[in-house]
């Protein structure tokens, strides 16, 4: 953490607008992809991702830089408040079957095209995250997107390392699985 973002979190918790505005201008983007890799629907996500700071400015007085970086602390409120959302809404997890998703007819020559093949690669990947439980996408999103370690992670969603590791890897093998490699 830096020195200026030190002192705006400080700030921030005097209620100083502009704490408040370098904190939103830092971390926002950051808030808003977590949020959206949870909720499909971008009018929620915008919204969500009000209310992930607002409810972190809320409780400012309960951030404790011994026990995890800002950064992480957000990620979690966002992390819970998206889950909440989505609990509230009566979420169903997409299925990836193939009535729902099959592959565009192609001739017969494009399928051999390299670009052609990957481009269904992707397709068929971005398929199977969607049809992942919501703490699946947001573990793969902090994980790969973010870059968090296991350990951030595991503060963020409240649960061990270990376990964690071993769901990432269960994750992992069920795309391979949904993609077919």
């Amino acid at each position: 953490m830096t020195d200026l973002e030190t002192q705006m979190i400080l700030a921030a918790r005097k209620g100083q607008a502009q704490g408040y505005k370098f904190l939103m201008n830092r971390y926002g983007r950051q808030v808003q992809l977590l949020v959206a890799q949870m909720v499909s629907d971008m009018r929620d996500v915008e919204e969500l991702t009000q209310d992930v700071f607002v409810r972190a400015f809320e409780h400012m007085s309960d951030y404790d830089p011994e026990r995890a970086s800002f950064s992480t602390w957000l990620s979690r409120i966002a992390h819970n408040i998206a889950l909440n959302h989505l609990r509230t809404q009566g979420y169903e997890p997409l299925s990836l079957n193939e009535e729902q998703y099959s592959p565009p007819d192609v001739p017969g020559w494009v399928q051999d095209d390299e670009a052609t093949d990957e481009a269904e690669r992707l397709t068929l990947l971005d398929k199977a995250i969607e049809s992942l439980r919501p703490e699946e996408r947001s573990l793969l999103h902090l994980r790969y997107y973010e870059g968090h370690s296991l350990g951030q992670i595991a503060e963020v969603m409240e649960v061990q390392t270990g376990p964690l590791a071993n769901r990432l890897q269960r994750i992992r093998q069920k795309l391979s699985k949904l993609i077919g490699i």
